[in-house]
């Protein structure tokens, strides 16, 4: 395919020279672009897109780098949606693009955003080889396609699958996109209606978190193993329904409320506490299914209170090595990596404190 990109002083149009089709039932059109146009009309919704990952972007550069040494570097399509902006004329082939007009990349950040910082790097210079170096990159050929009429949930819908395969996606961005999964569903329930817990406490687009309470692939797999009793999720069935769907939330929503309850102060810290490790938290999950398996009335609260309360979560706990849980002496903190085996762990850990307080009487 031809590359043509016309700036039209007198109707304020950028025109690109493509064909249009039709994928997934939806209006495309595939061209080519030069980056520094697509640099004009570049938009990033973050609804929609995933934070940058600049780690990710370091590496492309290196590989631009390498295009700017004299080899041949190529880059598979970048995908826009159009958001009705933009028109097509079959008769010409062309696709008309206002000047003051954006489109929202949905792939492709990382890639155009390298080549962003390259430019600017060069521009920053004189000397005749940076010039010439800048000049391919402004000039340097995208292929790109066009969706024209897209909801932001197809938007959303078609980055997580275009992701799910090429590259990798958090678990907990794909969980927040989902809408034909109640378990999905139901976390997304929990994180913007929580009666104690605001939304803001949950990270909904990284795979992990430092600061916050926990991911909502952690609260997914949360709820897995406290009411389906599940510590893998994959191939996994949840027996999550319609009907049953308020007594799942009212488990998982308690369960909430009591770890903010009774967790350490400054839980948070995790260099200090270790009790919001993810594996941690499915292994309490997991002890009070344990429980409610055997005592279907069994209150929740009991446990939180004469266990998950009087133990000690701190990283200075000896009786986690005993059990063997891996330490490592360098960072003199915990390894809570080895999933099944450490949910386990802290569940048995939990229910033998459990039966050795549980008759006794203890002051809150």
């Amino acid at each position: 395919m031809g590359l043509s990109e016309i700036a039209d002083n007198h109707s304020n149009y950028i025109t690109m020279y493509g064909v249009q089709g039709n994928q997934f039932g939806h209006e495309v059109v595939s061209a080519q672009c030069t980056v520094d146009y697509i640099l004009k009309f570049l938009e990033t919704d973050r609804d929609v897109q995933r934070e940058m990952i600049e780690k990710q972007v370091s590496s492309i550069s290196k590989y631009i780098q390498y295009g700017l040494d004299g080899n041949d570097i190529y880059f598979p399509p970048l995908i826009f949606s159009a958001r009705g902006r933009g028109e097509f004329d079959v008769k010409s082939s062309q696709f008309r693009l206002k000047t003051e007009d954006t489109m929202v990349i949905l792939d492709g950040q990382h890639r155009i955003r390298a080549f962003e910082m390259l430019k600017k790097r060069l521009e920053s210079k004189s000397d005749s080889e940076s010039k010439n170096k800048l000049k391919y990159i402004k000039n340097f050929p995208l292929s790109i396609q066009i969706f024209k009429e897209l909801s932001i949930e197809q938007e959303r819908q078609l980055f997580t699958d275009v992701n799910t395969k090429s590259s990798k996606v958090s678990n907990t961005l794909l969980i927040m996109y989902k809408d034909n999964d109640l378990c999905s569903e139901l976390v997304k329930d929990i994180i913007y209606n929580h009666p104690s817990i605001s939304s803001d406490k949950f990270e909904v687009r990284g795979k992990s978190t430092t600061t916050k309470l926990m991911t909502a692939a952690t609260l997914y797999n949360i709820n897995l193993t406290l009411n389906d009793g599940i510590l893998i999720r994959k191939g996994a069935n949840s027996r999550l329904n319609k009907k049953n769907y308020p007594y799942y939330r009212k488990n998982l929503e308690e369960f909430l409320t009591l770890l903010m309850k009774y967790a350490p102060d400054h839980a948070l810290d995790r260099k200090k506490y270790f009790i919001m490790n993810p594996n941690v938290l499915q292994g309490i999950a997991k002890c009070i299914h344990s429980l409610k398996e055997e005592n279907p009335d069994f209150n929740m609260e009991d446990l939180f209170e004469k266990s998950v309360r009087l133990f000690d979560w701190s990283q200075k706990n000896r009786e986690l090595r005993q059990a063997g849980i891996p330490y490592n002496t360098k960072t003199k903190k915990y390894r809570f990596t080895v999933g099944t085996r450490i949910i386990s762990k802290i569940s048995e850990l939990l229910l033998e404190n459990y039966n050795i307080n549980k008759g006794k009487v203890l002051n809150v």
